[in-house]
């Protein structure tokens, strides 16, 4: 189903969905986050991918301030419900069983630049521009980036980030970790679907474990993640991706 705010199509096993507001660089609205969020916790069963991208000439420009101050002064209920309507998209986007790819280009920030971040693979144009402005204008990083982005880059790096707001290049964001590739923006498209292409090759049910897996092991021990491991292994085994695995693999 497409909504104004996001549209979304699903054609051989890629479930591609845009934020479709270009005309304010597809700031997040409450229905685009309702909808995003109800769009990823229903992925179609035989999908092998989400992407992620914006419509126009930025990936995401953060939540919609505009909007914020037409709606007036919240109150406490108001205000918690707000910052939950954006989390749910990023606890629905870990714990989505299908690998969620991000294109990202333009500008990425605030609320935009943690959702482009949150993908499990994350493909940006080498003119994108990520920042974190949520202090420039009176309000908090969410979305769990607190304690996300210092795992990956630093606390210094992250308190940098946060607390300065200057803008971050691809080839920063590379550099440091959170990207997985950068290209120019022509070859892009090009870029996501080499990755599609890569991901039709693997087992579906093992992708998703393997994501399981890793956003586990960021919150637990060392020995939970062997058990955790052990489990996913039994699981394997016992089903028919493993055996189909090996007896393709013997006959290369």
């Amino acid at each position: 189903m497409t909504t104004p705010d996001l549209v979304d199509r699903f054609i051989d096993g890629v479930y591609r969905l845009t934020l479709n507001r270009p005309r304010r660089l597809n700031a997040l609205s409450d229905d685009m986050l309702d909808a995003l969020h109800d769009r990823i916790t229903a992925v179609p069963a035989d999908a092998i991918a989400i992407v992620i991208h914006g419509e126009g000439r930025a990936f995401c420009s953060g939540h919609d301030l505009k909007d914020a101050a037409d709606a007036g002064p919240l109150d406490t209920v108001s205000a918690r419900a707000v910052a939950e309507r954006m989390q749910r998209v990023a606890t629905a986007m870990r714990d989505c069983r299908v690998p969620i790819i991000t294109q990202v280009h333009g500008y990425a920030i605030g609320g935009g630049a943690e959702i482009a971040l949150s993908g499990d693979i994350v493909i940006a144009a080498q003119d994108t521009r990520f920042q974190f402005t949520e202090a420039s204008v009176g309000r908090v990083v969410t979305n769990g980036f607190t304690n996300l982005l210092p795992r990956t880059v630093g606390p210094v790096r992250a308190k940098q980030l946060f607390l300065l707001g200057r803008p971050m290049s691809a080839e920063e964001a590379l550099h440091w970790g959170l990207l997985t590739e950068v290209h120019p923006l022509d070859a892009l498209d090009e870029a996501v679907e080499q990755i599609i292409g890569e991901l039709r090759e693997k087992s579906s049910w093992a992708l998703g474990a393997a994501k399981s897996l890793v956003n586990r092991g960021l919150q637990a021990s060392f020995e939970s993640s062997l058990e955790f491991e052990i489990g996913a292994a039994i699981e394997a085994e016992l089903g028919p991706d493993a055996a189909k695995g090996a007896s393709e693999f013997a006959d290369k």
